[in-house]
């Protein structure tokens, strides 16, 4: 089971080898206490083209030191960086868990191993007036060796032949001292050491380090990170959306972990993460040359659909045993109460199984070629966003622009969804004017981090959205629930608690319809004449 935590450090380089800190400047320390030297061998695992270390992270297998074994870290921002740790293996394999988690920043290619990396390390803990330990300091001096499996034909992803400073075989060597914090400090309180001791350092000669990690220093020659995105004007439209879309990428990359390893609403997370990114695409699409992002739009469009079977019967799973529990807890008794308990367990094993097979089915899709074509695709345009002329205009006149559009084409929905007959039509036209709600909210959540009346505009359509998918999923559980009756009465088994939850859904829904009108008149009253 591998073991997680945010280690928070920061790097420094160039002082001298003998600088000693005095506790007396530090707060919270009391004093400084040597610990055990360590002698360090570790062996660092990438694509060839290094595509993690381009994406700010680093995987290895360390011999030797108090923690040794399979460590995966990524940076988290602020000199901290999220740590996870695997038990040490007999083999070089790369532990399957650890592997999953990479995949998406690594897009299928094979992981090698790409450096050797022996450090010698001195150190010693600041310690508290309870002799616990409150930082580390560490001395290293550092060996790296580029193997063999680094670049191989000495390409690079950017298309650029390596230079003779990153050649396979070549020995790196040089020493820094990191000072990390114990036990996941963080706060001000944690903050105000750290710049207590870089006070120090930086008066006994030291500098920060420019590189973030032992594996970036290596091979620093600019080419092994991400292409810095090329920003547009501060305050023009392209600047918002292009804000947006860097944000949802990194959103959607963040999920595709989760969902491989069933974590709890990471299918969920990553669909809402893919309709952010396509409703951006659609909503702002003036600014947007759409020769370039049409395509992608239905990309997402497919990722969404590859992911809706396994959320529908997660849904299913968790709303028709709620369904069932306060059915039975209300006012069933006797035979119909056991009936609804057997019923709501046997529902939740079913679509719990059907939902196991569908993410299953959702992950083989994730590792395949057009998949990590479309993550491509996202990471080329944060790096260099396809952006019309227009998007150089100033921001705000273009955001109420699209916010009233939007609007406009809620409100067209909403109408038709009202005037529509009950039955099937009018669902299908409440699901309609839902996704209509769904994409204005993203609109107005684009552009709030600028005008914050777009907040107010994002959340009343999320109002709508929320009772319309009340709505919505009333009726697909309802449409279950008649399937689930047929299938029982086949069998020759007693269906009357499934007409029981058929019930409860059908006055969720009616409940859910009722509720629009007064929904819906705060939503258009929301006023964008100040966005």
């Amino acid at each position: 089971m591998a073991a997680t935590h945010i280690e928070t450090e920061r790097k420094y380089e160039g002082g001298a080898a003998d600088t000693r800190l005095d506790p007396c400047d530090l707060p919270g320390v009391s004093g400084v206490v040597p610990a055990p030297d360590e002698e360090l061998d570790a062996v660092y695992y990438d694509t060839a083209d290094l595509r993690l270390l381009a994406h700010g992270t680093t995987l290895r297998k360390r011999a030797g030191g108090h923690d040794e074994g399979w460590h995966l870290k990524r940076g988290k921002g602020d000199d901290r960086r999220e740590e996870i740790q695997l038990p040490t293996t007999d083999d070089d394999d790369v532990p399957e868990e650890l592997h999953v988690r990479v995949k998406a920043l690594a897009r299928g290619k094979p992981l090698v191993p790409v450096l050797r990396m022996r450090t010698r390390r001195e150190r010693e803990h600041l310690v508290d007036g309870h002799g616990t330990a409150v930082a580390e300091i560490a001395r290293d001096h550092v060996a790296a060796e580029i193997l063999d499996a680094a670049r191989p034909g000495g390409r690079r992803p950017t298309g650029r032949r390596r230079s003779g400073e990153d050649a396979p075989g070549r020995i790196v060597s040089w020493a820094e001292l990191e000072v990390e914090l114990e036990n996941d400090a963080e706060g001000t309180a944690a903050t105000a050491l750290l710049d207590a001791v870089e006070k120090q350092l930086l008066s006994a000669g030291w500098q920060r380090s420019a590189s973030a990690s032992k594996t970036a220093r290596v091979f620093a020659d600019g080419h092994h990170t991400q292409a810095a995105p090329r920003p547009p004007r501060a305050g023009s439209a392209g600047q918002v959306v292009h804000d947006r879309l860097v944000e949802q990428v990194r959103v959607l990359v963040a999920t595709d972990p989760g969902v491989r390893l069933d974590e709890e609403e990471a299918v969920h997370d990553m669909r809402v993460a893919a309709r952010r990114l396509r409703s951006l695409l659609r909503s702002y699409r003036r600014l947007f040359d759409r020769a370039v992002t049409d395509p992608v739009a239905e990309e997402l469009r497919w990722l969404g659909r590859v992911l809706s079977g396994a959320r529908d019967h997660q849904v299913l799973a968790a709303r028709l045993t709620a369904s069932a529990d306060r059915l039975r807890l209300a006012d069933a008794t006797g035979a119909t109460a056991a009936d609804l308990a057997d019923t709501g367990a046997r529902i939740h094993v079913t679509e719990s199984a059907a939902y196991d097979k569908a993410r299953v089915a959702a992950v083989a899709e994730l590792d395949k070629r057009r998949y990590y074509r479309l993550l491509d695709s996202l990471a080329a345009m944060a790096a260099n966003p396809p952006l019309r002329a227009r998007a150089d205009h100033d921001a705000r006149p273009e955001l109420r622009r699209t916010l009233k559009d939007e609007q406009r084409r809620l409100a067209e929905r909403i109408a038709a969804a009202r005037s529509a007959p009950v039955g099937v039509e009018g669902d299908a036209a409440l699901h309609a004017a839902r996704k209509a709600a769904k994409r204005a909210r993203y609109a107005g959540e684009t552009a709030e981090s600028f005008a914050p009346a777009a907040k107010r505009f994002a959340k009343r359509a999320k109002d709508v959205q929320r009772l319309l998918g009340e709505h919505q999923d009333a009726v697909v559980a309802r449409s279950a629930v008649r399937r689930m009756a047929a299938e029982a009465r086949a069998a020759g088994a007693d269906s009357f608690a499934y007409g029981l939850l058929y019930a409860a859904e059908d006055q969720a829904a009616a409940d859910a319809a009722a509720r629009l009108p007064k929904v819906w008149r705060r939503a258009k009253a929301a006023k964008l004449s100040r966005v």
